[in-house]
């Protein structure tokens, strides 16, 4: 029998999100978590995660081109944006698999509701930031 009742909505995915989802399960609640995008919020897949990795290639870049040490030569290295792009992306794809997914225990479904945001009438007793 599929599950309609849920102790606690989660709205996104992220770090926060199954924080919230755990601690749901340690005292013995249900939840149920949404997601617009991807499964891990905007940190693993369009903020800190990619952006660091992708700094850091630009770092390695630099350096190598600016060397800070006397008797070293400025290097060439050449970017194949592609690759580098790809090995981002397996980076992503690894870390949000072992930090998310792999904590639903199976229990994962991916799906679309219809509805885009909340309405006053999906929580009625509650007080929204953008209200006055």
């Amino acid at each position: 029998m599929k599950q309609t009742h849920y102790d606690l909505v989660i709205l996104g995915s992220g770090s926060t999100a199954f924080a919230a989802a755990l601690r749901a399960q340690e005292l013995g609640k249900t939840s149920v978590m949404t997601e617009e995008r991807t499964t891990g919020g905007t940190c693993v897949n369009r903020g800190c995660l990619p952006s660091k990795n992708l700094i850091e290639a630009a770092r390695l870049i630099h350096d190598a081109r600016h060397p800070r040490y006397p008797g070293l030569s400025p290097a060439k290295v050449k970017l194949n944006f592609r690759e580098l792009i790809a090995q981002k992306d397996d980076v992503i794809h690894g870390y949000r698999h072992k930090k998310y997914e792999s904590l639903t225990g199976g229990q994962f479904a991916a799906g679309r509701s219809g509805h885009r945001g909340l309405e006053r009438r999906t929580l009625p007793n509650q007080r929204f930031a953008h209200q006055r």
